[in-house]
């Protein structure tokens, strides 16, 4: 099985946001908001694209946030990933 490779996506609603892709197909995404003065925001890991992606956890490591992604597509019964 391939590895899942991030490519970030540029977009205004959801920002610093990374798509993961395994073999063409997009498998999830991991995001972290804007940081703000009073607020400092985690990075986001999630399985799956669009009303099915399901929330992994949150991390303050943007590797540890894809390392997420890549084992719940591989071993998609870790992680709570159905």
């Amino acid at each position: 099985m391939n590895k899942v490779t991030f490519t970030r996506v540029k977009q205004q609603s959801l920002p610093n946001l990374y798509v993961g892709t395994q073999d063409g197909v997009e498998v999830g995404f991991i995001y972290k908001p804007t940081d703000t003065k009073s607020d400092k925001n985690a990075w986001r890991s999630y399985v799956g694209i669009g009303d099915s992606a399901k929330f992994l956890y949150h991390t303050w490591d943007m590797n540890d946030a894809m390392e997420a992604v890549q084992l719940a597509v591989v071993y998609p019964n870790t992680l709570g990933a159905k």
